[in-house]
């Protein structure tokens, strides 16, 4: 009745229950159990991408989009090390992934055997739920346990928060042509939906702070689009005593609220005035270094962090209320508060918006061609259809800098902010989605991040826009490696690497522009739908970028005197 990929089977069996669709897959062959069962389910689409580190960033940019579990599969051995970066991303980034390593038989672990490491535990704790299933089952019980490590984990990618989980597989020979017939029938446990709410003593609790405060303000992280919390921003940051401060990877976007964050506090006199009395903050990671510090500095009375999994997170160091609800539920409550506070915080911070704007675009009519120039130039032609993926250190802090009058969904990967796989991701989201996607992405991440086109499956709807500067431009306007002596050699990495023979050697289309009047011309054309991918690589000076950003701060800045 049994045999030894009776677990495997119910494993697949389990998923296909859960309504997960897709398996990326990076061949080999102690996985390939997993690829044979798979793949004759008609539940699943299996996708193959033979670099793993690529393979799971794409898995994640799916899942990213459909907000649905995506699982991914390799073989034993390092292979599964290189999951490893996408894991910790998506478990900060709070994507559901399902890693499904295959791995030999645990007697043979550490006894010379080939492609054999320690998988068990493999990413300690960047993963919700990490488990080994039986290397053969013999009877009833054992086929229990099986199903209840599969239940428990499949339940750990989507509650209490979605995130990644490990299911690691030991697999004996033959590996090849055993039944894949479902013989038993597996035996499921699911969680039930609850909706916390605040006990009556906590909700008169911070119904005084609220109404106490005069200046409140509403600090919205990372998060994808929300209709309904959209909305209820709104409805708060009607209120005079409350500003709502969002960035552009909050994809929430309404006039009514402060954006630009550091275009903001660039231009802020007196910090104190400005200083909130109650912070409440919602969502993921910040990427403005300059609120945490302003936060940090400032006398923040209270400080509420709404979140279901990590509300005990003390950010800028005044925590003074954890909450473990939903964002949206906990709106909800904090809506009914009664409030008859007439204050000018939130009519102080919109003249500062309003400044800073004027500022802003007083620079950019002077501005020559540069990193800032060239991103603003960009905007003037994305079409309003596109979603927009940024790489990771210039381009997600430039997108913070303007404003956005046509309505796009931005993503990042900013979860641990590094600079492996934007490429990938971006192609996984365009391939989950079918929409018009653009990455802005800085010459390192994107080279990279090659191995990304190395992919059969890569989407005809993405393009690529890499800005050029020959090294890691932003450690020129960072403090630190200038005062080094060693910028160019170790800290810009400084190449004359280009991506005309990467998108030749992957059949995708390409553009370039090296000054303003080309890239005018080229981003007439390249946003148009084509047969291929298509990269736009735009050579940008690198030490005037530099120069130019710096003299955009400083000329935003209040003038003494």
């Amino acid at each position: 009745m049994f045999h030894d990929k009776t677990g495997l089977i119910h494993l697949a069996e389990m998923m296909a229950r859960r309504g997960i669709k897709h398996l990326i897959v990076s061949p080999g062959s102690r996985n390939a159990p997993i690829v044979t069962v798979f793949s004759q389910q008609k539940e699943f689409h299996c996708h193959t991408i033979v670099d793993e580190r690529s393979a799971a960033f794409f898995a994640l940019g799916m899942a990213q989009q459909l907000k649905e579990p995506v699982a991914i599969t390799c073989t034993s051995g390092t292979a599964a090390l290189n999951y490893a970066t996408a894991i910790a991303e998506a478990f900060y980034q709070r994507i559901p992934l399902i890693v499904l390593t295959a791995d030999r038989p645990v007697e043979w672990i550490d006894q010379g055997d080939g492609q054999t490491i320690q998988q068990n535990k493999l990413y300690g704790p960047h993963v919700r739920k990490s488990v080994q299933l039986p290397s053969s089952i013999h009877n009833s019980d054992e086929l229990w346990y099986n199903d209840r490590l599969i239940a428990e984990t499949l339940n750990a990618a989507v509650y209490p928060v979605p995130g990644p989980v490990h299911i690691n597989v030991p697999f004996s020979e033959p590996l090849y042509g055993f039944d894949h017939k479902l013989i038993t029938r597996p035996k499921e446990i699911k969680v039930a939906e609850v909706s916390m709410q605040l006990s009556d003593e906590a909700f008169i609790e911070l119904e005084k702070q609220w109404k106490k405060s005069e200046r409140k303000m509403i600090l919205v992280g990372q998060m994808p689009p929300d209709d309904l919390l959209l909305q209820q921003l709104k409805k708060l940051a009607m209120d005079s005593s409350v500003v709502v401060l969002t960035e552009t990877t909050s994809n929430v976007f309404d006039d009514i609220f402060v954006g630009c964050i550091d275009r903001n506090l660039s231009t802020m006199a007196n910090p104190e005035t400005y200083y909130p009395d109650l912070l409440l903050t919602i969502g993921g990671h910040i990427v403005s270094k300059r609120i945490k510090s302003f936060l940090r500095d400032s006398k923040v009375k209270y400080h509420w962090n709404v979140d279901l999994m990590d509300f005990q997170m003390d950010t800028y160091q005044h925590l003074t209320v954890a909450i473990p609800m939903k964002p949206t539920v906990f709106l909800d409550q904090l809506m009914t508060f009664s409030s008859t506070l007439k204050s000018e915080y939130n009519a102080r911070w919109k003249e500062l918006k309003a400044k800073a704007k004027l500022g802003h675009d007083a620079f950019l009519s002077i501005c020559t061609f540069s990193d800032l120039k060239i991103f603003e130039t960009i905007l003037k032609f994305l079409p309003a259809s596109y979603d927009v993926q940024l790489a990771n250190s210039t381009p997600v802090r430039y997108s913070q800098l303007f404003d956005y009058p046509d309505l796009h969904r931005f993503d990042s990967n900013r979860g641990t902010s590094g600079i492996d796989g934007s490429v990938s991701t971006a192609a996984g989201a365009a391939f989950a989605t079918h929409k018009p996607t653009v990455l802005i992405t800085g010459d390192l991440g994107f080279f990279y991040d090659s191995n990304a086109m190395w992919n059969k499956h890569l989407p005809v709807n993405l393009k690529i826009i890499v800005i050029n500067n020959g090294g890691g431009g932003i450690f020129r306007f960072i403090d630190g490696p200038a005062e080094t002596g060693l910028l160019e050699e170790f800290f810009e990495a400084q190449h004359q690497t280009s991506g005309e023979f990467i998108a030749k050697a992957f059949g995708l289309d390409y553009y370039t522009a090296s000054n303003k009047d080309e890239l005018n011309q080229q981003l007439a054309s390249f946003f148009n739908p084509s047969k291929r991918a298509s990269i736009l690589e735009i050579k940008s000076p690198a030490r005037k970028s530099a120069e130019t950003l710096k003299c955009y701060f400083k000329e935003l800045s209040p003038k003494l005197g």
